[in-house]
């Protein structure tokens, strides 16, 4: 009873210590939890989207992986093309396999706010230059 009393006790100490060293801002970006699972309507373009589908383990977690799906309805070279990713905190990175040759994309997500971290906004830089997503 008295070693949980310890142990909890010094848990406590090492967060407080730990937030007031380093800030309530690095905590919160430490430990934010992006909620990005959506089909993500490409910006500029009405016939293209990018759907990005964590599984129920890489949701609600700082990192994980997910796959997905590109969607083209006018450009077949980027129809229907399946795509594997990770995140960490608000980094993502994704690779497309298309015929034509596979295309990464590594960018930022963006979200409604430090408290709230629906995300409204993927910017993405990839060979085949810059890709914005957008609810």
């Amino acid at each position: 009873m008295k070693t949980m009393y310890k142990v909890k006790k010094i848990t406590i100490i090492f967060f407080a210590s730990f937030i007031v060293a380093c800030g309530v801002e690095t905590v919160a970006a430490i430990i934010f939890l992006p909620a990005f699972a959506a089909d993500w309507p490409v910006v500029g373009d009405n016939d293209y989207e990018i759907e990005l589908r964590p599984n129920d383990d890489n949701q609600g977690v700082v990192s994980g992986i997910f796959p997905g799906e590109e969607r083209h309805f006018s450009d077949p070279d980027r129809d229907g093309n399946v795509l594997n990713g990770s995140f960490a905190g608000l980094q993502i990175e994704f690779t497309i396999e298309r015929p034509s040759g596979n295309v990464q994309y590594t960018g930022t997500m963006v979200p409604v706010s430090e408290t709230d971290h629906t995300i409204t906004r993927i910017v993405l830089t990839s060979s085949e230059g810059d890709l914005v997503l957008g609810q």
